[in-house]
């Protein structure tokens, strides 16, 4: 943790490579004096639903030495790159998100508009957020707005969210997204649905043949080859990973990957399996019921 200290130009040394820099956390940043620095990630918000952004990531707000104006940046520490770079003219400040009680999720507002940005604790520790959201809300120096007295005492534990019926409606939706309303189905992996009498069944047909020998190695170009990268110990793994892929926030990512519309994910009922929203997903850009 950094707080209240003087940048310095950053660069690599000792000839270490962007992603091992990435390791010591050294990025190249602008000169100035750094205010407050934790490591957080970013929550994705679309206007009507959270994701988390599963990328190691940094707050960091410090004040320009050449413009003399302060910047919130948020950093990706893998790539070491700028993300997302605001001037804030004290109008910007934390609030804990009390109601996510294991997600450590902080709600950056301003004062200035309705702009709301969503973060996730990535330090070890918590014993030292509240002094990080401390130190932070008082270099920017906004204005809080104080809560309402004479509450009800079920009043919503996120502050300002009572009148927000928005934030409320992404609150819930981020609960419901991290089990916390109930229990869950457990997820359907696909090596369930893509078997190997399944994955084997594909090499009866010549087109899917043909087009898999496209993406196989060179020594797997042959139909003997496809055939056994089908059946392969690390196609096995694969969708396991997929399979993690598939069942967490990162599903509209995936979607936009593979050219689907994210659209299918919001307009499916409520619990229903993200293999099933993909792979239907999948049949209607093939054409609805085809071989996807």
């Amino acid at each position: 943790l950094k707080c209240s200290h003087s940048l310095h130009q950053g660069g690599a040394s000792g000839g270490l490579s962007g992603q091992q820099m990435a390791l010591f956390q050294q990025p190249t940043r602008p000169n100035g004096l750094v205010h407050c620095e934790f490591k957080a990630g970013r929550m994705d918000w679309d206007g009507t639903k959270v994701t988390a952004d599963k990328r190691k990531g940094k707050v960091l707000l410090y004040t320009s030495e050449e413009e003399q104006l302060t910047h919130f940046q948020w950093h990706d520490r893998e790539k070491n790159e700028v993300v997302t770079d605001l001037i804030v003219i004290n109008d910007a400040y934390f609030e804990k998100i009390e109601k996510v009680k294991d997600g450590r999720v902080y709600l950056l507002r301003f004062t200035s508009s309705d702009k709301k940005l969503f973060f996730w604790m990535q330090e070890p520790k918590d014993d030292r957020d509240v002094e990080l959201m401390k130190k932070f809300n008082e270099a920017v120096g906004a204005t809080i707005p104080e809560k309402k007295a004479g509450g009800s005492s079920a009043a919503p534990a996120v502050p300002g969210a009572g009148n927000d019926p928005a934030l409320n409606a992404i609150l819930q939706q981020f609960l419901q997204s991290q089990g916390q309303q109930g229990p869950r189905a457990d997820p359907i992996p696909l090596q369930a649905v893509l078997t190997p009498e399944t994955l084997q069944s594909l090499m009866s047909d010549e087109a899917a043949v043909a087009e898999m020998q496209s993406l196989v190695p060179d020594s797997h170009k042959s139909s003997e080859g496809v055939r056994e990268a089908l059946g392969s110990p690390q196609l096995q793994q694969s969708l396991r990973a997929l399979t993690q892929a598939v069942h967490s926030d990162q599903l509209p990512v995936l979607f936009a990957s593979l050219g689907l519309d994210p659209a299918e994910i919001a307009s499916a009922p409520p619990g229903t399996d993200a293999v099933e929203i993909l792979c239907r997903a999948m049949e209607k850009k093939m054409g609805g019921g085809g071989s996807a």
